[in-house]
């Protein structure tokens, strides 16, 4: 007999097989209203976790847009410095070439960046600054809206940061205390804290000085980018080699370490909300169902079978939910992104699993509290007409 099921005593007058009564299924939706609201009161508990680990993990993926998104293999910076956001990275002008010589290196691209400020008619905001060599693209936006590149005294700006500072193509905007063009327009370089604002490395020369903040680095076909970044920092020397991945990493690591005690704050808060209202939910529908478990116990049913129905209810419930509460934080990401660009939240397989797991745990143990009461049941108290 397995943990959803009952079988029905089979008589000697019936042909037919013996049937199995689904237990689990006919508690959970003998009173639908009751079950849907269970079902959406788990998917609104789900549903807050799953937003708060969104917009965290969607503030992780802008800010490391620039560097997810680049055709480099490799990224040499100063000497221990690991990431772009909070860091000052200068190297010798010569590093280009340095690097662009080393065996399995196709190509290298200097880029110049500083962090600062820009500003248009309707405000200001946090900014960096990336100079790159225009001819080849490489090191400048991931993709520009109509494909022009910056030239003397201009500049490309994010779209979003565009609508917000109301700076349009062929308007002037403040960048670090310079007066630029805006030429063009790029996509992806907006945060809800920052945008990324591109110019010719000359132009940025003439802003903030002459100088090779980081070198871009794309290795031939076939070359293992870990060890192309290893063969890079061995040959060059007095330099930190990463592999995109790792600087992306290592980019998304600051920004936790930045925010850890206010995301630790506001998961745990959420966390216990939910879980809270699902263990007293999932109790609530055992405790509503106390006396039906008692007449199968008179009737023969074992505890640890009573356990069994019980445990299905509540993993049935936490599947409906979690794709309840999946479907709904994926509509209400749509929704953001549309009023708000810049604010992305990132619903990923991994956060609703773990989710799932976390909800899986303690529903049934809220599930199966009530059960105490009906291992030391008087099998007879079943019958009697509940006051």
């Amino acid at each position: 007999m397995t943990t959803d099921t009952v079988r029905r005593p089979r008589s000697t007058h019936q042909a037919h097989p013996t049937r199995a009564v689904p237990l689990g299924r006919r508690f959970l939706f003998a009173d639908r209203r009751r079950a849907a609201l269970t079902v959406l009161g788990v998917a609104a508990s789900l549903l807050l976790v799953l937003l708060l680990d969104g917009i965290f993990a969607g503030a992780v993926d802008r800010v490391t847009y620039y560097i997810r998104t680049s055709p480099a293999d490799v990224f040499v910076a100063q000497s221990g410095v690991r990431t772009m956001h909070m860091s000052a990275s200068v190297l010798p002008a010569d590093t280009p070439d340095r690097v662009a010589d080393v065996p399995g290196v196709a190509w290298a691209a200097p880029i110049a960046f500083a962090s600062g400020t820009v500003a248009g008619p309707r405000g200001r905001e946090l900014s960096y600054l990336i100079g790159y060599d225009t001819g080849t693209g490489r090191g400048g936006p991931a993709r520009l809206v109509d494909g022009r590149a910056p030239g003397a005294g201009e500049a490309v700006m994010d779209e979003q940061a565009s609508d917000r500072l109301g700076v349009g193509v062929g308007d002037l905007l403040t960048a670090m205390g310079a007066s630029l063009r805006v030429v063009e327009l790029s996509t992806g370089g907006s945060s809800i804290t920052n945008t990324t604002v591109f110019v010719d490395l000359a132009e940025f020369g003439r802003i903030r000085g002459d100088r090779v903040s980081y070198v871009l680095a794309g290795l031939d076909t076939g070359v293992d980018p870990s060890a192309g970044a290893h063969r890079i920092g061995a040959t060059v020397g007095g330099v930190t080699v990463q592999t995109r991945q790792q600087f992306a990493d290592s980019e998304a690591r600051v920004v936790r370490d930045m925010s850890a005690d206010l995301l630790r704050l506001m998961s745990t808060i959420g966390l216990v909300i939910a879980l809270a209202v699902i263990a007293l939910g999932l109790m609530s529908a055992t405790l509503n169902r106390l006396r039906d478990f008692a007449v199968l116990k008179a009737l023969g049913g074992r505890t640890p079978h009573l356990a069994g129905v019980v445990t299905f209810q509540v993993v049935l419930t936490v599947v409906l939910a979690s794709v309840v509460a999946s479907a709904a934080a994926l509509a209400v990401a749509w929704l953001v992104l549309l009023v708000e660009p810049s604010v992305e939240i990132s619903v990923t397989a991994s956060a609703v699993t773990q989710t799932t797991a976390r909800a899986l745990v303690v529903g049934v143990l809220g599930g199966l509290w009530p059960l105490r009461r009906i291992a030391v049941l008087d099998a007879a108290s079943a019958f009697r007409r509940s006051r």
